[in-house]
């Protein structure tokens, strides 16, 4: 029985380091992701104080390659907001997978404490039984 528990929580251990591997890689394609966006964000605020420095200073031109380069940022921070939530959900979807074979590495663990615990009682009490005949037999053998 211990050979198979210690097979089990070697298995269990181990889904438990490749489901933590993979939230990891989640998580690094999450920051990643928001990495983007927050790039193109600052670039969206750029282009949108050039287009009004163009506005003030009469430089049509500039103004125009701002917007345009403005209303781009704005689609593709659509773009990654939307791989954001995607991600965000496969970080959580990992994240509960990692969470539930920690849980299943900690119940065989449990179980395998359990077990050593049962058979230190049992190897306790034969100890315990032996010393008692033991005691017993010189007991008797002096009277």
């Amino acid at each position: 029985m211990r050979r198979s528990l210690d097979r089990v929580f070697r298995l269990r251990s181990l889904l438990e380091d490749v489901s933590r591997v993979e939230l990891e890689a989640r998580l690094q394609e999450l920051a990643l992701v928001e990495d983007a966006l927050s790039r193109s964000q600052e670039i969206e605020r750029d282009m949108r104080g050039q287009s009004f420095m163009g506005i003030t200073e009469g430089r049509n031109r500039q103004r125009v390659e701002s917007e345009s380069l403005s209303e781009w940022m704005a689609w593709e921070r659509g773009v990654y907001e939307k791989a954001r939530r995607r991600k965000a959900t496969a970080v959580d979807a990992a994240k509960a997978e990692y969470l539930e074979r920690r849980k299943e590495c900690g119940q065989v663990k449990s179980v395998m404490e359990a077990k050593l615990s049962a058979v230190a009682i049992v190897r306790s009490r034969r100890e315990q039984r032996e010393l008692d005949d033991w005691f017993g037999q010189r007991s008797k053998s002096n009277s």
